[in-house]
């Protein structure tokens, strides 16, 4: 039989929580383990901690940690023991303090006490002022002064430059292509510019570069040893300088004026909407008449051109023998030949079999019904074709809706009853389905006394007869009602939002979502888990002991 593996309840220090009376709490950060008392923080009483020793190897002895407040960090001192000892010693601190300056010593036999140093002093000099004399059990300072920095580190102080900067005296180095340095003399070469003569004086920069920029109409450039400066030319977005055409501008001593022959005003030319265009490209401007002209107050000309057809006459001529193709007839003469032509036509007709025609200047048309299946009647403008009070079909009837209150038996033992405005159907005898049933709706809902599945599997959470494509947020599962003070569900269920089955003795329910009120009670005789190395038993019975095996019990985390 597999023993069970037991974890303590466990955290980070920070999160201890107050333990029960006898409950362990181990800390993951601090390695702590603590024992509660009453369920207080105040209370949990400390055990132990790997945090204040280290366990010795194969060839390194174990220490004692002293650590610093939690407060300030997570470091501590060892007092270690040697890799490798010859036999047990023990050292035997002393029971008082020491005065100031002693020193811990032994007796040789592993006695400790507190005693003064041996005493001890040497001479100490300097390139200025007086010498001194240092003691044994003195501390020994060294000063570094600007530009110098000391440090101590194993026995060892080092006196070191430091870096020049531009806040702080130091060593430094030079730029041979800026500098020339000889005998410590430091000095500026040749070739880095030192001072700089414009139009308005010298200038001495305060570093051995400078920066010419120009700016809006003026451009720098360099070649060499020259730099040019000079004007740009001017455009929409840039001034700039600018020649001025002759033809267009007269200029003198730099002031700029308008030419005699250039007209300074700005000149509108409109056209009349419907009646003329004006258009401008460039220097020209264009006058037109557009594709379709109206005239308000009339239009008088010898001849005139619609579409690419010139126009010369206007006939009243009711026949319109003319058949000229430079005349248009008036409204009269169009009228009248169309009334003549309709009453001389014929209207062809034809039906599902069989063609006929109607003289319309003579004859009229029927729509004649069939007893028992299609009635008309016409009236006035109006012909209505439609079905009687009581329709027979002899054959089949096709069609995609039929409105009914009722459906009988031949008979006349009733069947279907439709619900008018609801359209609710209610069968009053039995109902087989010999092929597959499907209904499509938010409930179903059986009420009878015994309901008998031959099916083996039960299939739910389909979408549209097909598995869904996407997380539905729904929750999955069968819905026990009963009553105990108050009319309650329970059931047993797949949760989505949590991916496990639940069983639940109290569940409430909102948008195919279930909420577990009070969990229920799962009476088994044993129980199996699987998904592990392998499907094992975790609870279950040896005589009247249950037994858990296989499992970790784990008091989780805080």
């Amino acid at each position: 039989m597999a023993a069970p593996v037991i974890q303590f309840k466990r955290g980070v220090l920070a999160d201890l929580p107050g333990l029960r009376a006898g409950e362990p709490g181990f800390t993951t950060d601090s390695y702590d383990l603590y024992v509660g008392i009453d369920s207080t923080t105040a209370n949990n009483q400390f055990v132990g901690s790997g945090r204040y020793w280290t366990v010795n190897g194969t060839s390194t002895g174990s220490g004692v940690n002293l650590v610093e407040g939690t407060s300030n960090g997570t470091n501590f001192i060892t007092l270690k023991s040697p890799d490798s000892l010859s036999g047990i010693v023990t050292y035997t601190m002393p029971g008082t303090d020491g005065s100031n300056g002693n020193v811990l010593v032994t007796d040789g036999s592993g006695n400790l006490s507190f005693s003064a140093p041996a005493a001890s002093s040497f001479t100490i000099a300097a390139d200025s002022g007086s010498n001194d004399t240092f003691n044994t059990g003195e501390t020994l300072t060294f000063t570094g002064g600007e530009g110098v920095d000391t440090t101590v580190s194993d026995n060892t102080i080092t006196i070191a430059a430091e870096d020049a900067s531009t806040s702080n005296k130091g060593v430094a180095s030079f730029d041979s292509n800026d500098f020339g340095v000889s005998s410590g003399a430091v000095s500026l070469n040749d070739a880095v510019v030192k001072s700089v003569t414009t139009d308005s004086g010298a200038l001495t920069p305060s570093s051995h570069g400078f920066t010419i920029n120009g700016g809006e109409g003026v451009d720098v450039t360099h070649s060499g040893t020259t730099i040019t400066v000079a004007g740009e030319d001017a455009s929409d977005s840039n001034k700039g300088i600018a020649s001025f055409d002759s033809g267009d501008f007269s200029v003198t001593s730099g002031a700029v004026t308008l030419a005699d022959s250039t007209n300074g005003a700005v000149l509108t030319v409109n056209g009349t909407t419907s009646e003329v265009e004006v258009s401008r490209s460039n220097g020209t401007v264009t006058v037109g008449l557009p594709d379709n002209v109206v005239v308000g107050g009339g239009l008088t000309a010898t001849t005139f051109t619609l579409a690419g057809v010139a126009v010369t006459a206007i006939l009243d001529e009711d026949d319109l023998t003319s058949d000229r193709a430079d005349a248009l007839a008036t409204q009269q003469s169009i009228k009248a030949y169309v009334d003549s032509q309709v009453t001389a036509q014929d209207l062809d007709f034809a039906g599902d079999s069989g063609t006929g025609a109607v003289d319309l200047d003579s004859q009229s048309l029927t729509i004649a019904g069939t007893a028992n299946e299609i009635e008309t009647s016409a009236s006035g403008q109006t012909l209505t074709v439609g079905l009687p009070a009581a329709v027979t079909v002899t054959t089949s009837l096709t069609t995609p809706t039929v409105q009914a209150s009722a459906v009988k038996a031949n008979d006349g033992t009733a069947a279907i009853t439709i619900t008018d405005s609801t359209g609710a159907v209610a069968l009053s005898q039995n109902l087989t389905v010999a092929g597959n049933l499907y209904v499509n709706g938010s409930t179903t809902q059986v009420n009878t006394t015994t309901t008998t599945i031959e099916d083996q599997l039960l299939d739910l959470g389909f979408v549209d007869g097909s598995a869904p494509s996407s997380d539905l947020n729904k929750d999955i599962g069968v819905l026990f009602n009963y009553y105990t003070d108050s009319a309650k569900k329970a059931a047993v269920y797949w949760d989505d939002s949590t991916s496990r089955v639940v069983v639940s003795a109290d569940v409430s329910e909102s948008s195919g979502v279930l909420t577990n009120n009070t969990g229920g009670t799962l009476e088994i005789a044993s129980l199996y888990v699987s998904g592990c190395a392998s499907t094992r038993e975790v609870i279950g019975c040896s005589g009247s002991d249950i037994v858990i095996t296989n499992a970790t019990i784990d008091g989780g985390t805080f």
